[in-house]
């Protein structure tokens, strides 16, 4: 796959159209991070004008293959950082390079606005993705596996 191919959009008015799709797929996989990004989103935590809350979305020809959100961090309010959260994409897409894509827009926006970052790794396979994206794995915050400073 070209990652000239994929595109990432910054969600401002709603949710793509495909989102209950790539929502059933994380559950089906028991991802429950997805369930409460909807939450979220539809609770108008994204709608503020708050640059530190921000959803992309990951597109490859035209459609969703992935989806990711920055946040301040809710469990460590430590100034100067932000949190990388909800971060999935969609099993056919697993492979082609989408999550790296996606991954390196959530940090752009991330240490664009603070110089750290943290996440919490969903499992072994999504830790070794985020320490091949620079991340170092760190249990000195409250719910976090990982973190990564400019």
């Amino acid at each position: 796959m070209s990652e000239a191919r994929v595109q990432i959009v910054r969600l401002a008015d709603s949710l793509p159209d495909e989102f209950e799709a790539l929502r059933s797929e994380a559950s089906a996989e028991s991802f429950a991070f997805i369930e409460g990004l909807r939450e979220e989103w539809l609770a108008g935590r994204y709608d503020g004008g708050d640059d530190r809350f921000a959803v992309f979305a990951a597109f490859h020809e035209g459609e969703l293959a992935g989806i990711g959100a920055i946040t301040p961090d809710p469990y460590d309010p430590a100034p100067g950082l932000l949190r990388v959260r909800h971060v999935y994409v969609r099993p056919l897409h697993r492979g082609t390079g989408i999550g790296r894509v996606l991954a390196t827009a959530l940090i752009q926006q991330g240490l664009a606005l603070a110089p750290r970052l943290s996440l919490r790794a969903a499992d072994q396979r999504a830790a070794a993705f985020w320490e091949a994206n620079g991340f170092i794995p760190d249990s000195g915050g409250t719910r976090r596996s990982h973190l990564l400073a400019r």
